[in-house]
């Protein structure tokens, strides 16, 4: 005679669900999921390389010597607006330039002209109004707005 516990046999495991679809719905939904993540991936694509010259601007501003500030600030204007716009400014135009083009205005009346004044002068800047105009045209950089029906592509 056999003991009882040989006589027991293995639990029935059911086979592993399929991952695969099962309904028309489920294609659908994938489908449209598939699509949204190709559009979301050409769209962050497509800004990451539009505001290229931002990232070169904020690594540059980061090596140029306070006096070149002003010279920096207008060549990245250069890559956003048309040139007819912005080459021209100076003094007073090219501050306001840049106060209305970012909400709040970065560059206070102190930062205005320390920034006009450094570029033409051969003093040595205080290390405070140094890192002014540093945090400043950083902001400016950063969180200027391009007119949409102004704003040129910049290519790679």
């Amino acid at each position: 005679m056999s003991a009882p516990l040989e006589q027991l046999h293995d639990f029935y495991q059911p086979p592993s669900p399929s991952w695969r679809p099962q309904t028309v719905g489920s294609y659908v939904t994938l489908s449209i999921v598939a699509i949204l993540l190709i559009a979301l991936f050409a769209f962050l694509w497509h800004r990451w390389r539009r505001n290229r010259y931002r990232r070169e601007a904020l690594h540059e501003l980061e090596k140029t010597d306070v006096r070149h500030i002003s010279e920096l600030l207008k060549r990245t204007a250069l890559s956003a607006w048309p040139r007819a716009e912005v080459a021209a400014l100076t003094g007073p135009a090219w501050l306001t330039f840049l106060n209305t083009s970012v909400k709040p205005a970065p560059f206070d009346s102190t930062a205005a002209d320390q920034l006009e004044t450094m570029t033409f002068s051969t003093a040595e800047p205080s290390q405070e109004d140094e890192s002014a105009i540093r945090n400043a045209a950083s902001v400016w950089i950063k969180h200027h707005a391009v007119p949409r029906k102004r704003e040129k592509h910049v290519s790679a």
